[in-house]
């Protein structure tokens, strides 16, 4: 039997509170745990960014969590095409 070990990250309240309305809002009736889990680091990569280096990869701070996670929900007016440096 292996035992994963145990990493704790907290999470700004702002930023947990970002992740849990957005999806909400995709209304997908499922636990976005394991999503957020694996991909917790580009979040907190992104959102440590400034916004002037967001801007410069394209991105706002609203699109953070659309950005990270395009490739799991449909876009019915189509992906966005976003440079990243």
């Amino acid at each position: 039997m292996s035992i994963e070990p145990l990493h704790l990250q907290f999470l700004r309240p702002g930023l947990r509170a970002r992740i849990d309305l957005f999806f909400a809002e995709k209304g997908q009736g499922f636990n976005a745990a394991s999503y957020v889990r694996a991909r917790l680091p580009s979040i907190l990569r992104l959102d440590a960014m400034s916004d002037a280096d967001l801007a410069a990869c394209g991105l706002t701070r609203d699109d953070i969590l659309p950005f990270v996670f395009e490739d799991c929900f449909a876009d019915p007016e189509g992906a966005k095409q976003r440079p990243m440096a």
